[in-house]
């Protein structure tokens, strides 16, 4: 993987939205970044960012995001920080728990603070919850979201079961642990070729270079 960004290279960030104790986002993130790292091309950097360490309040900009046109015109040092760390990527992976049948209340959040920062570029979603993957429904309510933002997204949204896991044991260490390899082997499949699908955006020609 790419050490840091130059101008010649593309930036990804993977974006770890659960903030409770306890919480499976970083080992959620850690499966999507080894299932896609085969197909990392060295030019493209892969940042991950947590938002249990920017502990975002709840928003509270009193300038309208969608009139912002740059990081120095919002009115606090919070969205100003916020701002310039999403401008700096390319891309975005979220990773989604679901909460009550929805997506978490950080990401709605820390999504609300910024517009401009978000159009139109690619995005990918992973969404996980304790039900069955096909009851999951945050991911899709997630990505009513950015197609409102004309954010590049693949045709599919993995989704990942922990009902499928060992929880005890991945509770206990710092990896997922699920009950099937062959279980695990289709998730990784599934954000593989998600990857696959939302790289072919991250690597193609801005319309302005086009």
């Amino acid at each position: 993987m790419a050490q840091g960004k130059t101008s010649t290279t593309k930036s990804v960030a993977l974006i770890v939205s659960s903030v409770r104790p306890g919480r499976n986002g970083p080992k959620m993130a850690k499966l999507v970044t080894e299932s896609i790292q085969k197909n990392l091309p060295t030019d493209v950097v892969l940042k991950v960012i947590d938002l249990q360490d920017w502990n975002l309040p709840v928003f509270t900009e009193s300038e309208i995001p969608f009139t912002v046109k740059s990081w120095e015109d919002y009115s606090s040092e919070t969205s100003r920080n916020w701002s310039r760390e999403i401008s700096s990527h390319d891309a975005y992976i979220f990773m989604v728990p679901e909460y009550n049948n929805s997506y978490a209340g950080s990401l709605k959040s820390a999504f609300d603070y910024l517009y401009n920062e978000w159009m139109n570029k690619p995005a990918m979603i992973v969404n996980y919850g304790a039900r069955p993957a096909d009851m999951l429904f945050g991911g899709k309510h997630f990505r009513d979201i950015l197609s409102i933002f004309q954010m590049k997204l693949p045709a599919n949204t993995p989704r990942i079961s922990i009902s499928t896991m060992d929880r005890e044991k991945t509770a206990a260490g710092e990896d997922l642990v699920f009950y099937d390899a062959n279980v695990e082997q289709q998730v990784r499949a599934d954000v593989s070729a998600a990857w696959e699908e939302t790289l072919k955006h991250v690597l193609a020609p801005s319309p302005a270079s086009a």
